[in-house]
């Protein structure tokens, strides 16, 4: 078959190169060097003149992209002028790369899965480089960290506790992903228990007194203060408020505190379980009296004892 002398014709592609190598062929091999030269800068000018011009309107890891598929693109072609300037039959390389190709497809097809998931990922521009994702596994299992590189087989996140993790990109197509950075405001909800016998107006004027008086808190959205649910032993409230995207770590980790004081400024109490021992009367069935103890301890002694009298 055709396809199983393609190794061959290259061989002699070569073999024929170099063993009739002469002044016009010399001449050849260096207009194709100075052709691959010339097309590696003539790409790079290009790449980076798209990016600077019409690119400036993409996110980082779009530029990227196009910087790669533009400078390849370009580059390939005088690379395949080159050859042909040299003296290779591109047919035969064009069949060798054909089958390679295919053969690779088999070989990996998890591969294949993750590079057209990328081109997808690309496409949605759902997320980029710098945003924070949460992203919930099949198992169950959440990560979530910052974007620090999307590529066409994988998403490299950094996690807070500065952990590298790679998710292939075939993963984040079918598990729904959370941009927890992608607008600059964010909500923050807290769930605060009551007694029930605390007056809930009262609890909401303190919260949204406390929500107004912090500087971090935004006041357009407003916050919030709803009753959520009635539990076994308290009332649930959900305090919502809203902050921008950089302060909302410092407000999840200040306003819990800050909670706490107007709580207690205002004498509101949150519920605690509370554990004790309940001090019941013995009953007959507890045990026997406290003057029959001896006798019902020693009660096998006893018997022992009545039996050798008998035999006595």
């Amino acid at each position: 078959m055709a396809e199983s002398n393609i190794p061959k014709d290259i061989a002699d592609n070569l073999k024929g190169i170099f063993t009739n190598i002469n002044t016009d062929r010399l001449s050849e091999i260096v207009v194709a060097v100075v052709l691959c030269f010339v097309g590696f800068l003539l790409a790079r000018i290009i790449s980076n003149t798209f990016i600077r011009t019409i690119g400036a309107r993409f996110n980082a890891h779009q530029r990227l992209v196009w910087r790669r598929g533009i400078f390849y693109f370009i580059f390939m072609i005088f690379v395949m002028a080159s050859l042909k300037e040299a003296g290779f039959k591109l047919s035969v390389f064009l069949g060798a790369a054909g089958i390679l190709t295919v053969a690779l497809g088999f070989a990996s097809q998890t591969s294949a899965s993750n590079l057209i998931s990328g081109l997808f990922l690309i496409g949605e521009g759902s997320f980029e480089i710098g945003d924070t994702i949460q992203i919930t596994l099949i198992r169950g299992h959440t990560i979530e960290g910052e974007v620090i590189s999307i590529d066409l087989l994988s998403v490299k996140l950094l996690t807070m506790d500065n952990v590298y993790v790679r998710l292939p990109n075939e993963q984040l197509i079918r598990a729904p992903v959370h941009n927890l950075s992608k607008f600059p405001i964010r909500r923050l909800s807290i769930t605060v228990a009551i007694n029930f016998t605390e007056d809930i107006n009262k609890v909401r004027e303190v919260l949204i007194e406390l929500a107004n008086d912090y500087s971090l808190v935004l006041a357009d959205p407003k916050p919030r203060v709803t009753v959520s649910a009635f539990a076994e032993s308290s009332i649930e409230i959900l305090f919502t408020l809203w902050c921008k995207q950089n302060n909302y770590l410092q407000v999840k980790d200040e306003i819990h505190e800050l909670i706490q004081n107007r709580f207690v400024e205002n004498q509101i109490e949150i519920p605690v379980p509370k554990i004790g021992f309940v001090d019941r009367p013995p009953s007959q069935q507890d045990g026997l009296e406290n003057e029959n103890l001896d006798v019902y301890a020693h009660a096998q002694e006893l018997k022992h004892e009545q039996q050798q009298n008998k035999h006595l």
